[in-house]
């Protein structure tokens, strides 16, 4: 009994938080990639710009879960990881690039956080692509050899050698390819669990990118997709791992009605495509018609529609936000609603407080969906047909201007 009460009164909450800010007023964003796309920048939608980090920082970068293996490499930035098809982990010494323009070159998923570069070649349980599950030690045991280009032009041969799932630290092994300033580390990702990723540097070793995962819902950012089945790089943005976003086209700018969406956890929901160029005017253009709904950090949901992009000129992206949906409403807000009789079978009347005027009733089940919306145009009384709803428990909230009031309601024949 308990357990149903406390959902009750968080769908109540839901929904009275959508009620409320349904008619909130669109808010102005803006974010700067810089010339070329130079910058990464974390975007939380309740704080703004939370982070500002440089592209070049990090070549590859590891899924801070202890017992995931995801590893993704800085392919935005022009970092190239090939499958060594010579031989296996125990190929170290030999290894060799004859015949390097055939080998398989690994791109990360763009729709998928853990399904990193590293792990294209996976199999599957116990297989994660760049090494097998050990079911007695728990670890990841690394199986394969990678030959990785970085930025600044040099190949090095690259063994992830072991996860040690239970320490949440990763064992690498890298060296040039003729064999000197071979190095075996041993990278702790416990001080970066906060993070979605620990980002890592050939150059500079473990490297800060990102802010805590839990300040940020979007990233802006250059990656590879698949543009006509072919990894192709793009800009635009990639959803943080723990938000989802529901993504809806060819639909009126005012739409608002977010409850029946389908919210997705793909990275890239959002993606790319919300922009294209036009090779006559050589500018970019927004899609119109194109919106997001996103389950931010904070609990709320909101609307994003962009309306802007500059290209690599300055990389500026602007949009607009709307917050339709947040927890945090004041219990002053809200007030009391008379609703009789209660339980019904048909008819029911709705006393409205005294200060309500051009109100907007409407009825949901306990899931948080619409099912009846009416009008009223003053306080005083008036009447809902419920009879074409089946026996339950629904909640009814009547909106006018920035007040909210709520009522259980019971149906029963």
């Amino acid at each position: 009994m308990k357990t149903k009460l406390t959902i009750t009164l968080m769908t109540c909450a839901v929904i009275i938080a959508n009620a409320f800010n349904s008619a909130k007023a669109q808010t102005p964003g803006s974010i700067e990639m810089g010339n070329g796309y130079a910058n990464e920048v974390f975007y939380s939608l309740t704080n703004g710009v939370v982070k500002t980090s440089p592209r070049n920082l990090w070549d590859i970068a590891f899924y801070t879960q202890a017992f995931s293996a995801g590893i993704i490499t800085n392919d935005g930035n022009g970092v190239e990881l090939y499958t060594y098809p010579k031989a296996a982990a125990d190929g170290w010494d030999s290894f060799d690039t004859t015949g390097i323009s055939t080998w398989k070159k690994m791109y990360n998923d763009a729709s998928d956080w853990e399904n990193g570069a590293f792990n294209r070649n996976q199999k599957g349980h116990p297989d994660y692509g760049w090494g097998i599950y050990s079911s007695t030690s728990h670890d990841v045991i690394g199986d394969s050899l990678f030959l990785i280009k970085t930025p600044d032009g040099i190949y090095r041969k690259l063994n992830i050698v072991r996860k040690l799932s239970s320490q949440n630290k990763y064992e690498i092994r890298f060296a040039n390819l003729d064999g000197s300033d071979d190095q075996l580390l041993t990278l702790d990702v416990n001080p970066y669990a906060d993070r979605a990723f620990m980002a890592f540097s050939f150059a500079s070793g473990i490297v800060d990118r990102e802010p805590a995962v839990a300040s940020w819902d979007i990233l802006f950012t250059k990656y590879y997709a698949l543009v006509q089945n072919t990894p192709y790089p793009v800009v635009g943005v990639l959803r943080n791992p723990e938000i989802s976003v529901a993504r809806v086209a060819h639909t009126g700018a005012s739409f608002t009605n977010w409850s029946g969406l389908d919210f997705e956890t793909g990275a890239d929901v959002i993606g790319s495509d919300w922009k294209y160029f036009d090779m006559g005017t050589f500018q970019y253009v927004i899609e119109d018609s194109l919106m997001y709904f996103i389950k931010a950090h904070d609990g709320g949901v909101y609307k994003l529609m962009f309306d802007g992009f500059t290209g690599s000129s300055t990389g500026i992206a602007t949009f607009n936000t709307t917050v339709l949906s947040t927890l945090g409403i004041p219990a002053a807000e809200t007030a009391s609603l008379s609703v009789y009789p209660n339980p019904a079978s048909g008819i029911v009347n709705v006393s409205l407080p005294a200060t309500y005027t051009e109100s907007t009733i409407s009825l949901y089940d306990t899931n948080g969906r619409m099912l009846i919306q009416t009008h009223a145009g003053k306080s005083g009384n008036t009447q809902v047909d419920l009879s074409s709803l089946p026996n339950g428990a629904y909640i009814m909230s009547v909106v006018s201007n920035e007040n909210v009031a709520v009522q259980k309601v019971m149906v029963s024949k």
